[in-house]
C-alpha cells in the first residue's frame, strides 16, 4: 500500500527524493494520540513533539519546494543627495626629490 503522500507531489517540488524522504519521516513521526506534545515514535523514546527528526524533516521539506518568484523588472536605483570628495587624500604629504 503506498502512503497518501507518496501520490500527491506538489507541482513546486524540485527535489522529488528529498520531498519523499523528507515526507516519510514527517509521517514517522507524528504526535501520540493521548498526548500530542509528545512523539508517538519508539526511537524519539517520549521526547517533545514536533522532535528533532521532525523539525529537520519539516525543514528538507521546506528545502525541496522551489522558492517563491520573484517580481520581475528594473530596479530603481536613486542617488545620494551628496557627494563624497576629499576622503582619499593622504593623511601627510611626501617630501619632493631634489
Amino acid at each position: 500500500m503506498v502512503s497518501p503522500h507518496r501520490r500527491a507531489i506538489p507541482r513546486t517540488v524540485t527535489d522529488v527524493l528529498l520531498w519523499l524522504l523528507a515526507s516519510d519521516v514527517a509521517a514517522a513521526h507524528q504526535p501520540q494520540l493521548h498526548w500530542p506534545d509528545r512523539c508517538g515514535n519508539l526511537r524519539c523514546a517520549g521526547q517533545g513533539y514536533p522532535c528533532p527528526p521532525a523539525r529537520d524533516a519539516h525543514r528538507a521539506r521546506q528545502a525541496a519546494i522551489r522558492p517563491q518568484s520573484r517580481p520581475r523588472g528594473r530596479a530603481r536605483v536613486s542617488t545620494p543627495a551628496y557627494q563624497v570628495t576629499g576622503w582619499f587624500q593622504p593623511a601627510r604629504t611626501h617630501p619632493q626629490a631634489a
